[in-house]
């Protein structure tokens, strides 16, 4: 039997080896970039690896070798054939930047006349702060303005160049020996690993790898994704108002999209002060009011992003204080460089992981904590339906009553197909529901100002035709919801039922003579007949005062974030519905959230005890 160590033997043990690895660490910190970069490689192409893998059944080792030599052969093909074209294309946007840079030095603000007896003049005031930047600005204006010789280093000496060449190939040919072998034997070494540790620890170990995996996960892949697609947003967005250098902007803000938070606002900045001094290349306005709609395009892409393709894309699994990241990016330029601003997001969410599950091993807690039982939402109900009565039903028509929302969403994803080796089928499914449920209230408040012009003939054709362009054609018959159709009539028979769509009342008046329910509804409002659409509570308002029942008394069975927005707004109570376009996030702001619209009976007779 083996003699076991004393608690100082290995107190003394860990110390010795957590300095001896901190000092390894600092000794080989030239190596830890190739390393990452190797690890980010092999995790990025494992991607095609894995699904080539899984669709032929051939053998992992030469599937990497083949894509690897792909990738190979495409950073060749990309250095010949679209390296130039950046560098003359980088080479432009230094110019103008170094344009830039001299017009903000030179601006002296001209004195405000404010009626006749009035003037002010700022310029005393304005003074210090030009001084301040000339400061800040002119010390670096010569390497702006060289800063062509970045992308030209051939002309710093032939022996630099050659060193910097065979430097390159060295740490180009380690990076893929690495990844190569880190695809292949990845999942042994992971294997190995959780073999060895003690049997006790497995679970939770395990569980913690799982939460940092996701955290990298939505990370790499997910700011990849959104770099591509904010980069291609913003070239494209700029090129059409004219703003010059719109590529190199395009290039810079889907570079910068891998700095969380702080990195699309910095990309910004050099497309507004380009607006501001250059104006635009075609467009007839003001260099001051074009600068605020170069602005207000990045503002309106950043949100697109915050609340559409962030959720999407990314998920929520990094959610850090925007304090926190700008210290990470900070700390990251001074440990790693450019690499650390990049890779310090992931590193503090995993770093924050890692502090909960230690703190809580320390105090002797579980360290993942199991998730908060969900609430009894018969209980819920009850309690809210006990407050407010309900004496009357509203229903919408698409998703709620009519499933016309998924054929609508099946063609998108169709459409969307080309995208299938980068998105799957499912993602673009939520894609679709998530792009039609945003342009819903748009299309809303679009057609409520159009109505309120009294052009609603005009927007009756340009509707039709965009439909017949886009492909949307309108049901010859629709199909409603199952179970639905026994449901109605029982509801009928102890509430008065009205519509609230924003469909045209030929439609609504259509799905009811072709289910026989012209006798249940006792109104229908349709987008003829109000001036403003949901989200404004103006439809349920009316709604409620044909039927004589108080708004207060009425709940709204919809589908979607506009219709419970518009219940809240008209006093209603909001039960939304899953068979439509909304999932169970779009609908936290309802009373009640159903599978289907055929379960709204039995929650109503389970309220009415409560009211009877």
């Amino acid at each position: 039997m083996s003699v076991r160590w004393s608690p100082f033997v290995k107190q003394l043990v860990t110390i010795i080896s957590l300095v001896f690895m901190a000092w390894l660490f600092i000794r080989l910190r030239d190596l830890w970039v190739p390393l990452i970069l190797a690890m980010l490689l092999a995790y990025m192409v494992s991607f095609p690896v894995t699904g080539i893998v899984r669709r032929t059944g051939w053998r992992r080792g030469p599937v990497v070798a083949l894509v690897l030599l792909i990738v190979v052969l495409s950073l060749g093909a990309v250095s010949v054939l679209v390296v130039p074209s950046l560098v003359n294309l980088l080479r432009s946007f230094g110019n103008t930047l170094v344009g830039v840079v001299q017009n903000l030095l030179g601006v002296t603000p001209k004195p405000i006349a404010i009626g006749p007896a009035w003037t002010i003049d700022l310029g005393p005031y304005y003074s210090p702060i030009n001084e301040w930047l000339r400061a800040l600005i002119e010390p670096n204006l010569s390497m702006i303005q060289n800063i062509q010789r970045l992308f030209f280093p051939f002309a710093s000496g032939a022996a630099i160049v050659v060193i910097g060449a065979v430097n390159g190939v060295i740490w180009g040919v380690l990076i893929l020996v690495v990844s190569f072998y880190l695809m292949i034997d990845a999942s042994h070494f992971l294997r190995v690993a959780y073999e060895g540790m003690p049997a006790r620890w497995r679970p939770e170990l395990a569980h913690l790898y799982r939460e940092l995996a996701q955290i990298w996960d939505a990370f790499v892949r997910g700011r990849l994704i959104l770099g591509v697609l904010m980069g291609l947003m913003v070239w494209l967005s700029l090129a059409v108002l004219g703003v010059r250098n719109a590529a190199a902007l395009g290039l810079v803000a889907g570079v910068l999209e891998l700095v969380p938070v702080i990195g699309p606002t910095v990309a910004a900045v050099p497309g507004i002060l380009i607006a501001l001094f250059l104006g635009s290349s075609w467009l007839p306005l003001a260099n001051s009011w074009f600068a605020l709609l170069v602005a207000g395009v990045y503002i309106l892409l950043s949100q697109l992003e915050n609340l559409y393709l962030h959720p999407l894309i990314v998920g929520r699994r990094i959610q850090l204080h925007p304090v926190a990241i700008i210290i990470g990016a900070v700390a990251g330029a001074e440990l790693g460089g450019v690499l650390g601003v990049f890779l310090a997001a992931p590193v503090i969410a995993a770093l924050r992981v890692l502090a909960a599950y230690t703190f809580r091993k320390l105090l002797d807690e579980e360290p993942f904590p199991a998730p908060r039982p969900q609430p009894d939402r018969r209980k819920l109900w009850a309690a809210r339906a006990a407050a407010r009565p309900v004496r009357a039903v509203l229903f919408d028509l698409d998703g709620t009553l009519i499933e016309t929302d998924d054929a609508m969403v099946q063609q998108i994803t169709r459409r969307l197909r080309f995208l299938g080796w980068l998105v799957p089928e499912e993602r673009r499914g939520r894609f679709a529901r998530r792009w039609l449920m945003a342009n819903e209230g748009l299309a809303n408040r679009a057609i409520s100002v159009l109505n309120r012009l009294r052009l609603d003939g005009l927007l009756s054709r340009i509707d039709g035709k965009l439909r017949r362009w886009q492909g949307f054609h309108a049901p010859t018959h629709f199909v409603m919801v199952q179970g639905c159709q026994d449901m109605l009539p029982a509801l009928a028979r102890r509430y008065p039922l009205a519509v609230v769509t924003m469909r045209e009342r030929e439609d609504a008046a259509a799905f009811m003579a072709e289910y026989g329910l012209n006798g249940l509804f006792s109104a229908i409002v349709s987008r003829d007949d109000v001036s403003r659409l949901k989200p404004h509570p103006m439809p349920l308002l009316k709604a409620a005062g044909e039927l004589g029942v108080p708004p207060e008394q009425c709940v709204m069975v919809g589908d979607t974030t506009v219709d419970m927005q518009a219940a809240k707004a008209a006093g209603a109570l909001a039960v939304g519905v899953l068979c439509g376009f909304g999932d169970e996030n779009d609908l936290r702001g309802a009373d009640l959230v159903l599978e289907s619209t055929a379960q709204l009976r039995e929650w109503l007779e389970a309220g009415s005890e409560a009211w009877d």
